[in-house]
């Protein structure tokens, strides 16, 4: 039976996410930063997110992703022979690719001070009903 739902009750996520994605609009900025450090092909990239944290990503979603990167003129790529196996598809950054990027950082910059400005304020352990933590409620 479905829950019910009153005017008041928030919205519940289709799902929860998996620690360490990323948001879709907010993996871009990681490719284009790692290609923008080395020429690469996927796997070197996957390799740079994974040490990053961004564990989530498969690699259908990182090749859909630097397939539009480069669709959207932010990335070439070329086939370059792979040192043991098949050829590989090496990227790297275009000049619209380093300015979108820097476009990127000066909006991530401002994300990241409104996420502090946020936990600046949250204290964590806040009652539903009050809004003090249970720290103050027990003082009070």
């Amino acid at each position: 039976m479905p829950e019910r739902r009153t005017a008041n009750s928030p919205p519940r996520p289709a799902e929860e996410p998996t620690p360490g994605w990323p948001p879709r609009d907010m993996l871009a900025p990681f490719v284009l930063l790692a290609v923008s450090m080395q020429r690469a092909h996927g796997y070197v990239i996957e390799d740079y997110l994974r040490a990053l944290g961004l564990f989530g990503i498969t690699m259908s979603t990182l090749y859909r992703t630097l397939r539009q990167l480069e669709k959207d003129g932010f990335l070439e790529s070329v086939w370059e022979p792979g040192p043991t196996g098949p050829a590989r598809r090496v990227y790297t950054i275009t000049e619209a690719g380093n300015a979108w990027l820097d476009a990127s950082a000066a909006m991530l910059k401002a994300y990241s001070e409104t996420i502090d400005r946020f936990f600046g304020l949250y204290g964590g352990g806040r009652s539903s009903t009050t809004g003090r933590s249970s720290n103050e409620e027990s003082t009070a």
